[in-house]
């Protein structure tokens, strides 16, 4: 669900039962998670998406004002804030240590104006998350943040987690418009696959290094919210959904 939106979208947004993010967040079996039976049922969790604040000039941009009121609203309704091991959790059927009313917060692309949702997030005791592109922290490009920033941005409360390792969120030079979700010319269905897993793994490789996350990334933001959907070749359509699934 993408909330780069005023908060009177975000009520009707959240009135709207429709909110797992069945692509873009992909859940894995990296980190142990409880089985303990749980009650009460909690029917959907709200997932919101937010990229950039204070850049008018962009679709993706929410102002600092319209963030805040959009998190006084989720904080008077009686919303919680949720990490990403709680939702898996919870897509597991564990409902156990829940809010009664828990919201999921994430930002992509760790682009440097969302620092100002940290004072906004820690004015109303809320967390959110940021999915990392490991290739954007290596190569700073002026817009975005680097390894440094990301760490600070954690020792403030945010959780990380992937987006995409060093080449995987980037446009490639033959129109594969979706690196990880698409062959490039002429490419087997084999070195498909060993390029889809050696970006990921460098990406979580370059995360855990720095004890930016514990082992393996439990979510993955799929770039550009392309799963394989956009595509009508079935080696990847046949693969890529199911290896995000299961890996």
């Amino acid at each position: 669900v993408y909330s780069d939106t005023t908060a009177d979208a975000l009520q009707t947004v959240l009135a709207d039962t429709r909110f797992r993010r069945t692509g873009s967040l992909t859940t894995t079996t990296a980190a142990p998670i409880s089985t303990t039976p749980a009650a009460p049922t909690i029917a959907a969790i709200p997932v919101l998406l937010y990229h950039q604040m204070n850049n008018p000039a962009s679709l993706y941009s929410v102002s600092t004002a319209d963030f805040t009121a959009q998190m006084g609203y989720l904080k008077t309704q009686g919303y919680s804030t949720i990490t990403p091991q709680q939702y898996v959790q919870w897509l597991k059927g564990n409902s156990a240590g829940l809010p009664a009313k828990p919201v999921l917060i994430t930002f992509d692309d760790h682009i440097l104006s969302a620092n100002a949702a940290t004072a906004v997030l820690q004015t109303y005791g809320f967390t959110a998350t940021m999915y990392v592109v490991s290739g954007f922290a290596d190569s700073p490009q002026g817009w975005n943040m680097d390894w440094t920033a990301l760490a600070a941005l954690k020792a403030a409360g945010w959780s990380l987690q992937l987006h995409a390792g060093p080449t995987g969120h980037s446009l490639t030079a033959d129109a594969c418009s979706y690196p990880l979700a698409c062959r490039t010319a002429g490419e087997t269905a084999a070195a498909y696959q060993a390029r889809v897993i050696a970006d990921i793994n460098a990406g979580e490789t370059a995360l855990s290094s720095r004890g930016l996350i514990s082992g393996t990334s439990i979510t993955f933001a799929t770039p550009w919210d392309n799963w394989g959907q956009g595509t009508a070749d079935t080696e990847v359509t046949g693969w890529y959904p199911g290896y995000l699934g299961n890996r």
